[in-house]
């Protein structure tokens, strides 16, 4: 008998982590089946955000595959107060700062969407870091969603569903190794202002089909820029589908389109200035991790092309 009782206390115990462990999805699928137009979800999406206090950053169409017969579109939201919180924790939790929200189209009708702060952060930040801010505000994004549009509420996690921060597998790792610096200068005198404007000048001016699609300094001597280059972002989508496309399901991807855009950081550090970027196959894990390991080695170059890129436009008019 009392092998018996330490061999199920040995069973609960082990077993105890993985029951415990609080399950996320990269994304919340807040309502489906959305009445209605597609503009005016948009239009109703945008308004109830802005009358709770969300600022909208950035409210664009997204591009889709060329097969791909149906919408979707990015709402970026930032609330000033949530982002006080989060730069509490450092120059690099600005890469959690910009939720997004998107509505998108599938063969059931229209849906409303946003990228999860209870995944992210955990992530970014840590995994008991901010726990309650995350769930509390995953919470109010999925009920002003709910107000927002006419359909059935489901707040369904969707995406990679995990039950750590830590991105595992393939091109995975621990975030704090994933910020990389791509161009850095002394402080002085202006030199702040300066790399900040000239970064935002070689975006503004690439013959490369990126485009800025918002600016936002959620703290001193911080400047984020929000990218986005359409035909990155379609090829993103299809990748990110194909694993469960079907005869029924033609362009699941886009059910990914809060995964855009894409963030460049320019803060102060210890006399340093710093033009910081996420590592691209990291970024790509973080998003699109459910389109399984074999999407990734077939695009295995992806990463190295949007990096490569995005160097090039944000460094182009600064001092080599």
């Amino acid at each position: 008998m009392k092998k018996v009782l330490l061999f199920a206390f040995a069973v609960f115990f082990a077993l105890a982590p993985a029951v415990h462990a609080q399950e996320y999805g990269v994304y919340v699928k807040a309502v489906d089946k959305i009445k209605g137009t597609f503009d005016e979800a948009v239009k109703n999406t945008e308004e109830a955000l802005r009358k709770n206090g969300w600022q909208v950053l950035a409210s664009y169409e997204a591009s889709v595959p060329k097969k791909c017969g149906f919408r979707a579109y990015n709402i970026v939201v930032n609330s000033p107060e949530y982002s006080r919180e989060i730069m509490s924790h450092g120059p690099t939790a600005a890469f959690a700062i910009p939720l997004r929200v998107e509505l998108y189209q599938d063969e059931k009708g229209l849906n409303a969407a946003f990228v999860n702060p209870a995944s992210i952060n955990r992530t970014i930040l840590g995994d008991k870091t901010e726990k309650q801010l995350s769930e509390t505000t995953m919470n109010k994004l999925s009920s002003i969603l709910a107000s927002a549009v006419q359909g059935e509420v489901v707040n369904r996690q969707i995406g990679e569903i995990r039950s750590e921060g830590r991105v595992g597998g393939m091109g995975g790792g621990d975030f704090s190794e994933m910020p990389e610096v791509i161009y850095k200068k002394d402080d002085a005198p202006g030199v702040f202002q300066d790399i900040a404007s000239k970064v935002k000048e070689g975006i503004m001016s690439n013959n490369k089909g990126w485009k800025l699609i918002y600016t936002l300094e959620p703290a001193k001597d911080l400047v984020m820029y929000g990218i986005n280059n359409p035909a990155t972002e379609a090829r993103a989508y299809g990748i990110a589908g194909e694993k469960r496309e079907s005869e029924d399901y033609r362009c699941p991807g886009i059910d990914h389109a809060a995964a855009f855009p894409i963030e460049v950081v320019i803060y102060k550090e210890r006399g340093v200035v710093k033009v910081v970027t996420l590592d691209e196959m990291y970024r790509m894990k973080l998003y699109f991790q459910d389109a399984g390991n074999w999407a990734f080695i077939k695009n295995m170059r992806m990463p190295g092309e949007i990096k490569g890129e995005i160097v090039d436009i944000s460094t182009s008019k600064l001092e080599k």
